[in-house]
């Protein structure tokens, strides 16, 4: 089963049965603990993990996975978002590269690693994103 396959099967399982996925794309999600910090290990750099984010009319979704195993699942409902911005990621000396910011509860923060291409068609999904989200 493919990345993104097991993606739409656990974000079916995180929402209504009446709600439908309108639209996906792979993009990084910049999870600030490390994956040191996953480990019990303090890091203060990001790490990227390469997953799926998606929408569906009421909810924000990312699910990737680190090592293959362990799986990371972010489900933000709309209506806890306060805000989207746009950002820019340190990730070598002297190099950033363009995000996305999601504020909620907490903060999260996704990125292309500098991909510019890809950032293009992941501003356009937060478009749709903030099309949603604003409706709310």
């Amino acid at each position: 089963m493919s990345l993104k396959e097991r993606a739409i099967k656990e974000f079916q399982s995180k929402i209504d049965s009446e709600e439908e996925i309108r639209g996906s794309i792979f993009a990084y999600y910049e999870s600030e603990s490390g994956l040191s910090g996953l480990v019990g290990v303090p890091n203060g750099n990001s790490t990227p993990i390469r997953g799926v984010l998606a929408y569906t009319g009421r909810n924000l979704l990312f699910y990737g996975e680190v090592f293959s195993k362990l799986p990371i699942v972010l489900h933000i409902p709309f209506y806890k978002i306060k805000e989207i911005k746009t950002g820019k990621q340190i990730f070598a000396i002297f190099k950033s590269s363009p995000t996305i910011v999601v504020i909620h509860n907490d903060r999260e923060v996704f990125s292309t690693r500098g991909n510019e291409e890809e950032f293009i068609k992941l501003e356009s999904f937060f478009e749709n994103v903030n099309e949603m989200f604003l409706t709310k």
